[in-house]
């Protein structure tokens, strides 16, 4: 996964963005950030309705000031 300080960046992008941090995927998560997008924790969340995302849609949100469509 990803380490400090890159770590502590995306979740200040994303608090900022109006996100709420969790370290672990909760029933109410909607969107997971990840370095690596085939792990366990990844695969879990997608099965249980959740979009997985790089740092880069995080950058991207961030520079728009808003919620981007997540996929191609």
């Amino acid at each position: 996964g990803f380490q400090n300080p890159l770590r502590g960046r995306i979740r200040a992008a994303a608090a900022q963005l109006g996100a709420q941090y969790r370290p672990d995927w909760t029933p109410d998560s909607t969107h997971l950030v990840c370095a690596f997008p085939r792990t366990p924790k990844a695969t879990r969340a997608r099965q249980l309705g959740g979009i997985v995302v790089g740092p880069a849609w995080i950058w991207d949100c961030q520079r728009e000031q808003r919620r981007l469509p997540c996929g191609p």
